[in-house]
């Protein structure tokens, strides 16, 4: 039996909500985010996009970090809730859970997994009418990631009755209100292999909650690239990622003060186009509705035929555009 794909909406609006969040503090993030969602709902917007970590923030050294994903499932239950009260689709940013039903019970080896702490990182797609539709968990970790948190394996589709993938994908398409959509998370945004496996399987738009800052670097990388080298890394590769697959990204990350390492940039990037008017172009908290014009998904491709190579028998890459028809 094929997904049923929903058909695409043309254009719709997009609330990006740059948030700071509070370290460790779950319901103080939660309702500043609450609050933020019920005024893009007002302002008519059709998707809210929340950052990663967006209720613990990233501070894996407290003790704290780990034990609040024992409890965190539990407020994707709320955004349901509020998604469905307000008919918004959510994407609630990443949830770090140690929820027993998600955990991957072996590696991609195929053996029993060795990481004493199976902390997943986890990003949901919430319908307008509550429904989790799909989720991924995030497959690309960062470097001091590793020592925290589990790999997922791959995406998991709830609407669907058989596998959305092949084996040996680690990436799953969602159908949704707004069309067919993939969820990466932040560094999976160095790897266009990610974004190609989505593309291939039809995903038009791709949503990338991040907790990017620019604390990160040695000495020698920020003597050869200067302050400004995450904002040009973010920059530059989500308007390729996003004309080399003509696809719409909506990209979301944590603000704050830039003292702090705090980056920003949420943007919607749209092929043809590159960064849609409205979005961040600084690091302060904050919310902005952006229109999103998915006809430039369709007019690039009409352009550009990416899709149509991946579809031709004497495609280079073995592997091809999966057919949905």
């Amino acid at each position: 039996m094929e997904d049923v794909q929903q058909p695409s909406l043309s254009s719709f609006k997009c609330a990006l909500i740059q948030l700071h969040p509070k370290p460790l503090d779950l319901e103080h993030n939660f309702f500043q985010a609450s609050n933020y969602i019920r005024k893009a709902a007002s302002q008519g917007a059709k998707l809210a996009a929340l950052p990663e970590y967006n209720l613990t923030s990233w501070v894996p050294d407290s003790p704290q970090f780990v034990a609040l994903a024992e409890i965190a499932h539990n407020y994707i239950y709320k955004y349901q809730e509020l998604a469905k009260e307000l008919s918004i689709n959510i994407v609630p940013g990443t949830i770090v859970t140690t929820c027993p039903s998600l955990l991957p019970a072996i590696d991609a080896k195929g053996a029993q997994s060795s990481k004493p702490c199976r902390v997943l990182n986890v990003s949901y797609f919430i319908s307008s009418s509550g429904e989790i539709l799909g989720n991924y968990m995030k497959a690309n970790l960062w470097i001091p990631e590793r020592t925290v948190l589990t790999s997922g394996p791959s995406s998991v589709q709830r609407n669907s009755t058989e596998p959305q993938t092949k084996p040996e994908d680690h990436h799953s398409v969602i159908q949704t209100p707004l069309g067919p959509v993939g969820l990466l998370i932040c560094w999976d945004l160095a790897f266009p292999e990610a974004f190609r496996s989505l593309i291939r399987q039809g995903a038009r738009l791709i949503i990338l909650p991040t907790f990017w800052t620019t604390d990160e670097l040695s000495s020698e990388a920020k003597h050869y690239a200067g302050p400004n080298l995450d904002r040009k890394f973010i920059q530059a590769a989500v308007t390729t990622r996003s004309f080399e697959n003509t696809c719409a990204i909506v990209l979301c990350n944590v603000g704050g003060p830039m003292e702090e390492g705090y980056t920003g940039l949420s943007q919607v990037v749209l092929p043809l186009v590159g960064t849609a008017p409205g979005s961040f172009t600084d690091h302060e908290p904050g919310m902005r509705i952006i229109d999103v014009n998915m006809r430039t998904v369709d007019v690039a491709e009409e352009n550009y035929r990416i899709r149509a190579d991946l579809r031709s028998q004497d495609w280079h890459y073995g592997y091809s555009l999966e057919n949905r028809n």
